[in-house]
């Protein structure tokens, strides 16, 4: 794994780097967490990262316009990525050759190198992974900071059932390179006022049928938030700690098209990606999402949702 990673970097003098869209902070670290990787230890490439919509994290938007040229004469990197329709700049289809990083389920092959392990809890436990084994002195406070950042958002601060002993080691690995653990774990989880409301908000939508619990939002409920209505959709976790909850979903008004909704889908042992891959969507076993549905295809999914516990 280290070596056909590490052999494609060295024979490219120009890198583009690209993620999903709608991207959660697992897409972004990683993003990140390469560039600045490849930055500090090959300080002759060109390393672009590429990409429009930066979620809940627009402090990371360090992306500027990279020109077609560019990526045509680039290796392409796509991370976090099942499939070719979520990249977030699908120009990565013009560089001389493409490698996707990623730890979702198979969906399709759509890069020449694909370096996949479905079995680690983030991407960026995987990125960890290649840099070790490549030297742990080569990952600096800074990426170590991008990498942890992805590992305890996509676990749920190790909370999640794909948490291994082996996702525990590499993010302690990564943590011994100088991470303030205290002060990262605010960083990620804190909130502000507003977002508090927000999830108060949320928590009064929320609907049930049986052990499926559901919230369905517009966008005039999120009107007073300073929330983007996707941006909505990333706390499905709030509603993940009751005990009768077994599955639980945020539904939320497309943002072009109001008629249609788009949804984030997660459970705590039942696997739900099959159902979700029938209504334009997929992902892991016990996450993910879907998009394009009218309000009665909304109710169709959650009555076969309920028919799984």
């Amino acid at each position: 794994m280290k070596n056909i990673f590490q052999e494609t970097i060295e024979k490219y003098d120009i890198i583009t780097i690209f993620r999903h869209e709608n991207p959660d902070m697992d897409a972004l670290g990683s993003q990140c967490g390469l560039s600045n990787w490849l930055i500090e230890n090959y300080p002759t490439k060109q390393i672009h990262m590429c990409g429009f919509d930066f979620g809940r994290h627009p402090e990371l938007k360090t992306t500027y316009p990279v020109s077609d040229e560019t990526i045509k004469n680039s290796l392409a990197i796509i991370l976090d990525t099942a499939n070719s329709a979520r990249v977030d700049d699908h120009r990565y289809t013009l560089a001389k050759e493409t490698m996707r990083i990623d730890h979702h389920p198979y969906v399709e092959k759509f890069a020449n190198i694909e370096i996949i392990k479905v079995e680690d809890a983030a991407t960026c436990q995987l990125l960890g992974e290649l840099f070790i084994e490549i030297g742990l002195d080569t990952i600096s406070l800074k990426t170590a900071e991008y990498l942890y950042q992805g590992i305890l958002t996509d676990t749920l601060c190790f909370r999640t059932n794909n948490t291994t002993p082996n996702t525990l080691y590499i993010a302690s690995l990564i943590a011994s390179r100088g991470i303030n653990i205290s002060k990262t774990n605010q960083e990620v989880f804190d909130i502000d006022i507003d977002t508090f409301n927000y999830i108060s908000m949320l928590r009064n939508k929320v609907m049930t049928r049986g052990g499926v619990a559901y919230a369905i939002i517009t966008k005039e409920d999120i009107r007073p938030f300073k929330l983007s209505i996707n941006q909505a959709r990333e706390f499905v976790s709030e509603l993940g700690n009751v005990k009768d909850y077994l599955i639980w979903c945020i539904f939320t008004q497309d943002e072009e098209n109001p008629n249609v909704y788009k949804g984030s889908l997660r459970s705590k042992e039942v696997a739900i990606n099959d159902i979700a891959s029938q209504y334009n969507g997929g992902g892991h076993k016990n996450a993910c999402g879907v998009k394009n549905l009218t309000i009665s295809q909304v109710n169709t999914l959650i009555d076969e949702l309920e028919r799984l516990l």
